[in-house]
């Protein structure tokens, strides 16, 4: 008979290592699922979101590491104390005794005993003698050893109410130097690790019921018992050390797969806020340069906007003033030049209309591509004298370009009329607008030119 080693090791202390294991593993995937899903703008496209979850990311991503790789080290360390709680060690138990009826030595050898926890692995040998009572529970308990025989093995019953180690003492107090004790009735040949603190370098081991009766009763016959006790495999530490090999490798891979998934969304984001700021930093050296291709205008006294009834800047709702220099965009709206220059920095559009003043002056952004820019065209266009003014506020380019038609030519103006005279004039061009409502007004205050 043959011990199985799976029975062996079905301990209480094998039970809380799994359920210490069970524990720690399921603390450590929340703290996996926090690290994910804690970053509230992890897929954002917001570029904002992205620059502020950027900024944490460096931190947060250390703070969990730190923890990741904290937990992993106590894990480590519970998962030895353990393997050295749970250390299975077998023994053969090597029996001898002479059979009464056919007068002739019988020597048995099984790997049928499990040393207890607290026990010298160790081998011994010596004359079995049986306690009485078996339990070895009572004080008083009491060996029939014969005075000339050392170094006797005691055989005692497990149960009855008292510790393996108060049964072991009582037995080596008087002279064994070591104790057996088999399992109690219903059991078979399953044994446990017995756990007896206190007991010395007393070599104890546990063996089957059916065994421990097979020997007491032989002993009850009168056949005296010679025991050897070797030692046999070691079957926990190989065990215990595959068991943190393999959850090791476990915590190194996960670890492992949470910082790959920090450094490639991280990554991600990095890029993503790069290239934006990128095409924003060529949106606004476009426009720029479309800015520089704008109609300058500086306004005089007696000019119609800045009269009583003249319209508001849609940027800072101030009136126009003799001396405000304006900015009159490729859809005739005008509005003070240091009022709509950055707003034209950051949207390239118009306040009013919404037209993209890189679409009207041809110029397209620097995409790995040769840059096409078009000269501006600067058209006037005649209006009708009642109508110079908009309903709205800062429309009034209608009463900028009929200004322009009656008033004395300026410095700024000269320039204009010398563009506007090297194109053709029989050609009628009409402002580009990216909202129609916008076209549909503007056209009805325009007067068809030849």
């Amino acid at each position: 008979m043959r011990l199985d080693p799976t029975r062996a090791t079905s301990s209480p202390v094998s039970n809380v290592e799994r359920k210490v294991w069970s524990v720690c593993l399921e603390f450590s995937l929340c703290l996996v699922l926090k690290a994910i899903f804690s970053h509230g703008n992890f897929f954002s496209t917001d570029t904002s979101k992205l620059k502020a979850t950027n900024k944490n990311m460096g931190r947060q991503t250390k703070q969990y590491l730190f923890t990741w790789l904290f937990v992993a080290y106590i894990l480590k360390v519970s998962s030895l104390h353990f393997a050295q709680a749970t250390d299975i060690c077998t023994a053969y138990v090597n029996i001898s005794y002479v059979d009464p009826q056919k007068n002739e030595s019988v020597w048995q050898q099984e790997e049928s005993g499990l040393f207890g926890q607290d026990s010298p692995k160790e081998s011994v040998t010596g004359e079995v003698f049986l306690p009485e009572p078996i339990h070895s529970c009572d004080p008083e308990t009491s060996y029939d050893v014969p005075s000339h025989v050392q170094g006797w093995i005691a055989l005692i019953q497990r149960g009855h109410g008292c510790t393996f180690s108060e049964k072991i003492l009582t037995a080596t107090s008087q002279g064994a130097v070591a104790a057996v004790i088999y399992n109690e009735p219903g059991t078979d040949n399953r044994v446990i690790q017995m756990s007896h603190p206190g007991t010395g370098d007393t070599v104890a081991i546990m063996i089957g019921y059916n065994r421990g009766m097979e020997i007491v009763n032989l002993i009850k016959s009168g056949v005296g018992v010679s025991m050897t006790i070797e030692v046999g495999r070691q079957h926990g530490p190989w065990m215990s050390h595959y068991s943190v090999f393999f959850v090791s490798i476990s915590f190194f891979v996960v670890t492992a797969a949470t910082v790959g998934y920090f450094i490639f969304y991280s990554a991600r984001r990095l890029n993503s806020v790069r290239l934006q700021n990128r095409k924003q930093k060529q949106l606004k050296a476009e426009a720029k340069k479309a800015i520089g291709q704008l109609q300058v205008r500086t306004l005089k006294q007696g000019d119609q906007e800045t009269g009583p009834d003249a319209d508001t800047c849609a940027v800072c709702i101030e009136a126009y003033r003799p001396g405000d220099v304006l900015s009159i965009l490729t859809c005739n709206h005008f509005f003070h030049k240091t009022c709509i220059e950055p707003w034209l920095l950051e949207h390239r559009t118009c306040p009013m209309c919404k037209c993209d003043i890189l679409k009207a002056l041809g110029i397209e952004p620097d995409d790995d591509s040769h840059q096409v820019s078009i000269p501006p065209d600067f058209r006037s266009y005649p209006t009708v004298p009642e109508d110079t003014h908009s309903e709205t506020a800062s429309s009034g380019y209608a009463s900028v370009q009929g200004t322009e038609e009656h008033a004395v030519p300026t410095e700024e103006s000269t320039v204009y009329e010398t563009v506007h005279e090297l194109e053709p004039a029989a050609i009628r061009m009409e402002p580009h607008y990216d909202n129609l409502a916008f076209e549909g007004d503007s056209r009805s205050h325009m007067n068809p030119r030849t």
